[in-house]
């Protein structure tokens, strides 16, 4: 009687405890990699970073670096990204109490990427002694220079007051701080797809007046805006190739600062919202996203933004399920589109968290499928030189919609943070 007890004992733990001790090793393992590998403010990054890599695919006589060599180009927005989903981990296990200090940090080194109080990409430098925005490492031929002097944008300032709330939160607000200054709602609600002809990428894909919110902070129609596209930085801030655009997931990373920031009811949110919802009807996963390119980085954050209560897009949950199960393979993994790399860790970390947040644990073909995901992204771990267990780097964002392939952003530590989210989400299955 007692051996029976415990096979049944045995076979509920592999129903409703799948994996959990195996997953929790690597989990615990990939922190302590991130944690190792954050910068304290050594030369070359602020406090808080975390190394992230640009690459250049184009011929290095372009101009635009040199070929296949990865130059290291730290910024806010990747370090926020990461410490967003290290605080996300936090919040489903408390436990692993190195992830605070750690986004104490990333807040830390936000200074040099504030425009007032909106963020920039870049940080500051000077060319003939103009003050301008310029990546710190990455080799550009003086034509293209201007190119880099761009103007806050929707990405970077959500993505970094997403981690400000997100620490606020975590402080149960014993810490002073205005969660969002209605300037930042100002900048969002005048940045909108209104009565404006439509960027090239957008009016070819019948992305016209969507009401949705544009990538930039800033009004392309300045006349002081240089119109010269090879325009030297010193002319002045200026929206590349001189229009501004809509980008899905720029769009839900600011749904998911409004939510955390309880200001739903400003100009934009719903015309989001459902612009997004009708991304999914189409399942236009992979060129929605102008600057990401991938066909699973959207229904990553619009599962987290549903998970956090965003209920204006609870209309896409069946579409985005349905589009993940049918886009899985046999291996239990995911892989994105050829023309863009294949990228099978990040595009797994991706796919598998959206699932594991969105899928019913009642469902036999959700848990099966998050299983079999949770055992491929297991599998294509690494350990690095201290042993600890990381997931390398694969493409996560790129530079503009027509360097979607060619020039591209890699963080060991985002992939990395990203898969242990995943086999922490696939637990409860």
């Amino acid at each position: 009687m007692r051996a029976i007890y415990i096979l049944l004992l045995v076979s509920l733990a592999g129903t409703y405890c799948f994996a959990g001790p195996q997953y929790r090793t690597q989990i615990s393992s990939a922190l302590r990699f991130i944690e190792h590998y954050q910068t304290t403010g050594e030369e070359g990054y602020d406090p808080g970073q975390w190394v992230a890599r640009v690459t250049s695919y184009l011929p290095s006589n372009v101009g635009v670096g040199k070929f296949n060599h990865p130059y290291e180009e730290p910024t806010a927005f990747v370090a926020a990204s990461v410490a967003n989903v290290l605080a996300e981990i936090y919040f489903l296990a408390p436990e692993y109490q190195s992830i605070p200090p750690m986004i104490e940090r990333t807040v830390a080194g936000f200074s040099n990427y504030y425009w007032d109080q909106l963020f920039n990409f870049y940080p500051p430098t000077t060319y003939r002694g103009v003050k301008v925005r310029q990546p710190r490492y990455m080799y550009l031929a003086p034509r293209f220079k201007g190119f880099a002097n761009i103007p806050p944008d929707a990405d970077t300032t959500s993505i970094s007051y997403s981690t400000l709330q997100y620490l606020h939160k975590i402080h149960q607000g014993q810490h002073s701080y205005q969660p969002l200054p209605d300037s930042v709602m100002e900048a969002f609600s005048s940045a909108r797809d209104l009565n404006r002809k439509p960027h090239i990428y957008n009016a070819g894909q019948g992305q016209k007046n969507t009401g949705a919110f544009l990538t930039w902070l800033w009004d392309d129609m300045d006349p002081k805006m240089p119109r010269n596209l090879f325009a030297r930085p010193n002319n002045g801030t200026r929206v590349p190739f001189n229009r501004n655009d809509v980008d899905c997931v720029v769009n839900a990373n600011v749904l998911k600062m409004l939510t955390l920031a309880k200001r739903t009811d400003g100009p934009g949110y719903k015309a989001a919202c459902n612009h997004l919802n009708r991304m999914a009807i189409k399942k236009d996963f992979f060129y929605c996203g102008m600057y990401y390119p991938s066909r699973y980085v959207l229904p990553y954050t619009m599962a987290e933004i549903i998970h956090q209560g965003g209920s204006c897009l609870e209309p896409s949950r069946d579409n985005l399920i349905a589009f993940l199960l049918k886009k899985q393979k046999r291996n239990g993994g995911w892989k994105n589109k050829y023309m863009s790399r294949p990228d099978r860790i990040q595009s797994t970390a991706w796919a598998l968290s959206a699932l594991a947040q969105l899928g019913d644990p009642e469902n036999p073909r959700h848990r099966e499928a998050i299983r079999d995901g949770a055992d491929f992204l297991s599998g294509m771990s690494t350990r690095d030189s201290h042993g600890f267990v990381y997931w390398p780097g694969e493409v996560y964002f790129a530079a503009t919609f027509v360097a979607r392939y060619p020039v591209v952003w890699r963080s060991s530590a985002y992939t990395t943070a990203v898969a242990a989210k995943a086999l922490l989400l696939a637990e409860r299955f």
